[in-house]
């Protein structure tokens, strides 16, 4: 079969299609396990798969997409495929639905390496880049760490600030073809999502970067990983939370309205979460918004049944601020949260915010309540009569 995917050009502002034939994906783990030699002969010429198992690095499963010079070294790119391993793992991942190709998809970039850049000299290899998705980076969209790896394959440091990420990049299978091709750089829709093609020139100039500053030695400190301490929550709806919650389901609903103030049209979408902790604390202004996770180290002041937040968390002043929390009088559990939020623009001319009223409603769930509905409008819209967009939280509990 075909698959056709559409893609916005942000050149010509309007949406074209491309059809990518690659048959079923399924297709090409058949080809993996196949012993016959025309088809080995055709596994290999396609995937290429490479084990280089002598310089201490296990290579097997990556194929070798480029070689260049850098000064006085050599450097050899490989890359793993995602998909590919994906169908090995799941012989129906071409079949099943497309939140569950896209959550698989994600899972797998998050705990694997894609690229490696391995530098020689003189045959001898000297050290191996490892792309690596890093987990902790759950909700943020450059979260690929950037391994630093001893010939034996030892780690020897790793950088954090990479500023790499993506879903779909360009050595994948899906774009080897001359029309999938195409699609590289642009925006494509893929599994009910738009994602950008991420281009390999993109990522080779970021990495080649950092190797020239590793050899030279002038790693900036903060761009290395370090230890981060744990956050302690600052409300009881936090600590119930983090031992409490399975799963959470997000609705959301962006809304316009008509110049009577009628609703004119609703974009809902639905948003999947496993991990508390790591979504609420990371820099995604929806999880952000959806569950507060204040610290025990802010300031508060608190007056009569309102608690006045003063963070010291950057994602929290982010986004955040005059941060009010209302607390029943006699459960003394939070009931609601109002504030302001902060909505960051970028363009050419560069960087701009401007501020709208938030709010959260909390619900009883047990003996605690947790952020139910959330909301944001106008600033003159003191009463939340219009939002523009509303959040409405379910929970599966442990």
């Amino acid at each position: 079969m075909s698959s056709e995917f559409s893609i916005k050009c942000p050149f010509i502002n309007q949406i074209w299609f491309i059809r990518i034939k690659y048959q079923d994906l399924s297709k090409y783990s058949n080809m993996l396990s196949m012993k016959k030699p025309l088809f080995l002969l055709l596994s290999i010429a396609f995937i290429a798969f490479l084990n280089l198992n002598a310089f201490g690095q296990d290579f097997t499963e990556f194929k070798e997409v480029d070689k260049f010079k850098l000064s006085d070294y050599n450097v050899a790119v490989y890359f793993k495929d995602p998909l590919l391993e994906l169908i090995k793992t799941y012989p129906d991942f071409d079949g099943k639905e497309n939140q569950i190709k896209r959550k698989l998809l994600s899972d797998y970039l998050f705990h694997n390496s894609l690229y490696i850049f391995q530098i020689s000299k003189k045959k001898e290899v000297q050290k191996n880049y490892e792309l690596f998705g890093n987990p902790q980076k759950l909700r943020e969209r450059n979260y690929f760490n950037l391994n630093v790896l001893k010939p034996d394959g030892t780690l020897e440091k790793s950088i954090d600030k990479v500023n790499l990420g993506g879903k779909f990049f360009e050595h994948m299978v899906l774009f080897q073809s001359e029309r999938g091709k195409q699609a590289i750089g642009k925006g494509v829709q893929i599994w009910g999502y738009f994602d950008k093609i991420e281009p390999y020139e993109t990522l080779k100039k970021r990495i080649t970067d950092l190797i020239k500053m590793d050899i030279e030695n002038s790693i900036p400190d903060d761009l290395l990983t370090k230890k981060m301490a744990t956050i302690q929550p600052l409300f009881d709806y936090q600590k119930f939370g983090l031992s409490h919650i399975k799963s959470r389901k997000l609705t959301i609903t962006i809304l316009q309205y008509d110049s009577l103030g009628n609703v004119k049209n609703k974009y809902p979408r639905i948003e999947t979460d496993e991990n508390l902790y790591l979504s609420s604390t990371s820099k995604e202004l929806i999880w952000v918004m959806a569950f507060p996770f204040f610290s025990a180290q802010d300031s508060t002041i608190q007056n009569g049944n309102s608690i006045k937040i003063s963070s010291k968390l950057e994602n929290i002043n982010h986004y955040l601020k005059d941060i009010d929390v209302m607390i029943n009088p006699t459960t003394k559990q939070v009931e609601r949260i109002i504030g302001k939020l902060i909505i960051h623009g970028y363009s050419s001319e560069g960087h701009s915010t401007s501020d709208v009223l938030y709010q959260v409603e909390f619900a009883s769930i047990n003996e605690f309540t947790l952020p139910k509905t959330i909301k944001y409008c106008a600033l003159d819209d003191k009463e939340f009569k219009k939002p523009t967009l509303i959040i409405e939280v379910e929970y599966e509990l442990n």
